[in-house]
């Protein structure tokens, strides 16, 4: 089968991936390639690094089969998308908190992790104000995987005050920046202002909601099928649910919103190759989507 060429995320498998999705890139920039093109791809490359630490070091996946794919279905999306560096670096931080998330079922040093959930959260919504919309996801899955107490909410609060101070320190000299009534007026209103129905609506087009759709239908395929066989699996399913929601969310929200679908898209894409692997007309499927989607139009 075709799609067995991706089946072990060994070294050569990344790096074909990664020169595939730069071929994708290049396709789709044609003649206006940017040198922020290039901190685009760099960009992606991070996180889908952090993303396979992720699911390696915390078994979200009991194989790492088939991520890949995952990073060269997407890159036909992302590089459609126009980039911006601040968003997708607080998406790269908002990833470490989730990662610290992942860790705390271990039930080791729970309150560094506590704390450093807060303090990525803290720079996440620092470089990107609207990111604070996850902290829905934040709560409910340091709930899920520790039962958290509001002892455990302090602990992640001082991660995030902490974070935030050290910001100020650094960028006070710089930019004048202070921690004020009046400052954080301003952040919640440039999160309100991301918020107005109106310029959620004037941003939609088809690449925006086609990509969202397939995204919701594929996450609900797996959800009714491959929640998990026990209790362990299914926590991590229902958190993979609740973060993916809280991503879809933002999609309409955000024009350059690909980014935020990377992860729990990437974990269900390649969950349900695992299933469908041995399937030839899956196989024909998938690869006739990558390449329309990496077609530059």
């Amino acid at each position: 089968m075709i799609i067995r060429f991706f089946k072990f995320t060994k070294l050569a498998q990344v790096i074909v991936a990664m020169i595939v999705s730069f071929v994708i890139m290049l396709a789709l920039k044609n003649q206006y390639f940017l040198i922020t093109d290039l901190s685009s791809q760099l960009g992606i490359y991070l996180i889908f690094f952090l993303s396979l630490f992720i699911i390696s070091k915390n078994t979200i996946l009991k194989t790492n089969q088939y991520l890949t794919i995952g990073l060269i279905l997407f890159s036909g999306v992302y590089f459609k998308m126009p980039f911006d560096l601040k968003l997708t670096a607080s998406y790269f931080f908002l990833l470490l908190s989730i990662r610290r998330i992942y860790s705390l079922k271990s039930k080791k040093n729970i309150n560094k992790k506590l704390f450093d959930i807060g303090f990525w959260f803290s720079i996440s919504t620092f470089l990107h104000e609207i990111n604070i919309l996850f902290l829905i996801t934040i709560l409910s899955g340091s709930y899920m995987f520790y039962k958290l107490n509001f002892a455990g909410f302090f602990k992640i609060l001082i991660g995030y005050i902490g974070a935030s101070l050290i910001i100020f320190v650094f960028l006070n000299p710089i930019v004048d920046f202070e921690f004020s009534v009046n400052s954080l007026v301003k952040f919640l209103d440039l999160i309100w202002i991301k918020l107005e129905p109106i310029k959620i609506l004037s941003e939609l087009n088809l690449i925006h909601s086609s990509f969202a759709i397939i995204c919701s239908l594929i996450f609900a395929f797996y959800a009714l099928n491959y929640f998990g066989s026990n209790l362990s699996e299914r926590i991590k399913s229902l958190f993979l649910l609740v973060f993916f929601i809280n991503s879809i969310l933002l999609v309409f929200l955000i024009k350059e919103y690909s980014i935020f679908l990377f992860f729990p898209f990437l974990v269900t894409l390649i969950k349900i190759i695992s299933e469908f692997r041995d399937d030839l007309f899956f196989e024909i499927t998938l690869l006739t989507i990558i390449l329309i989607n990496s077609y530059p139009f």
